[in-house]
């Protein structure tokens, strides 16, 4: 009896034991845990977030399997070459592709990812050119990279509805030009990387719609032109670095433009402080901000000399600025100082009383007294060696004696020269001064009647 009873225990054990192993190899198979997701081959999956990492595995392609609900991917440094619209599976916030060697992107290569916050595609040397919508559908992408790419142009709707856009980084690639509303939709662009390139100018819309721009980096191009208008929608822009360029002018109404400006790089720039300086001079007068040196290269006479610090009479023979000018350029109405821009360079000699006039001497003052004679214009190596011409002036426009006399007369008449500064003939028709009155007999008898006549009328009355 205990015999057949302990076989029958046994055997009751041996069956309960493979049945919860069938159980459990069922519960494994079909009833698998949540949360736990396949990783693709040759990547490292981590939960909580949700990360994919398959960086440096000489991957040539976008891997299959990655989870669909994955919220960061990193592919960066391998040997990716194309990215094509069906080769992203899966949805995700984070996504780098930076060290590979992508040649080509296709038109909505990224339209599924819908929630893509930020997208890194620097380091691609190979990646010389892209389509126009390649980025199309990111309209939650925050953070755009795309430095070291060899990049020579951008379609003119490459950013086309990046509505959501903070941070767009084009540094070090080979741009030479900006189209015209190229980011016009980046509304809430606050950082935009630009250096590093060979952009040549700025033009007029060249950043229009970057309403809230913060920051901007143009520094290390060859950037010789600035339209007076090219920052007009910067309005709060506080970081701005234009030094290693090639600059010798800067208009003063585009520095007008960004009134929110707090930190200014111009250096390495040569900068010419001839009269186009001076609407960039006068707005430094009144800026109060962080700045670097601005270092003159001409003329001759000020090289060497920082912009930010000249005179006020360092300008005095200059033109005034041309409201109509694009780029900052000057027109032919001459200030009221402009008539004494020679008494700067005035032998210390020479003064009102020593000065002999000859017929050289004439020439040299554009002034004469009385009605203007025209005669032929004198070459700038004619000049008598009372005052010389320096390269930038030689360079300014020529100015025709009827465009300034047409505005003769317009200046304020009463500012006057100081006496050992004055020209020749200082006190004729045009300035009449107490030394241009002499007092002969006839004035005297005439004086002197006059007296008679009012004390004899004081005394009848």
């Amino acid at each position: 009896m205990e015999t057949r009873r302990g076989t029958k225990r046994g055997s009751g054990v041996r069956n309960f034991k493979s049945g919860l192993s069938l159980w459990l190899i069922l519960w494994l198979v079909v009833v698998k845990p949540g949360g736990v997701s396949p990783c693709p081959r040759l990547c490292v999956c981590y939960p909580t977030p949700m990360t994919v990492s398959c960086q440096s595995q000489n991957l040539t392609m976008v891997p299959a399997g990655v989870p669909y609900d994955s919220q960061r991917v990193f592919l960066q440094n391998n040997r990716i070459t194309e990215l094509r619209a069906d080769s992203f599976g899966f949805e995700t916030q984070v996504l780098w592709l930076y060290g590979n060697n992508i040649t080509w992107i296709e038109a909505g290569a990224f339209s599924n990812l819908r929630i893509l916050e930020e997208l890194d595609l620097g380091d691609n040397p190979s990646l010389r050119h892209l389509e126009g919508g390649a980025f199309r559908g990111l309209e939650k992408l925050q953070s755009l990279h795309m430095h070291r790419c060899k990049l020579a142009t951008l379609p003119h709707d490459i950013f086309h509805k990046l509505y959501s856009l903070q941070f767009l980084y084009l540094q070090e690639n080979q741009l030479h030009f900006l189209q015209d509303d190229l980011f016009s939709d980046l509304v809430n662009l606050t950082h935009l990387f630009l250096h590093g390139n060979r952009i040549r100018a700025l033009s007029e819309n060249v950043f229009r719609g970057l309403v809230n721009l913060d920051r901007l980096l143009l520094h290390e191009n060859r950037i010789k032109q600035v339209n007076r208008r090219a920052f007009r929608d910067l309005g709060r822009l506080t970081i701005l670095y234009l030094f290693n360029n090639s600059l010798a002018e800067l208009p003063g109404q585009a520095m007008r433009d960004v009134q929110d400006i707090q930190f200014l790089r111009l250096n390495s720039n040569p900068w010419s402080c001839g009269c186009e300086a001076r609407p960039l001079w006068e707005w430094f007068r009144k800026a109060r901000i962080s700045s670097s040196e601005v270092v003159c290269t001409s003329p001759t006479q000020r090289r060497g000399q920082d912009l930010r610090f000249l005179r006020e009479l360092d300008f005095a023979p200059c033109p005034l600025p041309d409201p109509g000018s694009l780029t900052g350029s000057t027109t032919t109405t001459f200030s009221t100082k402009t008539r004494w821009w020679f008494s700067k360079h005035k032998p210390a000699s020479s003064s009102k009383s020593s000065f002999q006039k000859t017929s050289d001497n004439a020439k040299t003052f554009p002034f004469p007294v009385g009605k203007p004679q025209y005669g032929p214009k004198l070459a700038p190596d004619t000049l008598p060696v009372k005052y010389e011409l320096s390269e930038a002036e030689a360079a300014l426009p020529k100015l025709d004696p009827e465009e300034y006399w047409a505005n003769y007369g317009n200046e304020d008449s009463s500012i006057r020269c100081f006496e050992l500064e004055c020209p020749p003939n200082y006190d004729g028709a045009a300035f009449p001064s107490s030394s241009s009155f002499s007092i002969t007999p006839s004035t005297l008898r005439l004086l002197a009647a006059s007296i008679a006549a009012f004390s004899l009328q004081l005394l009848l009355s």
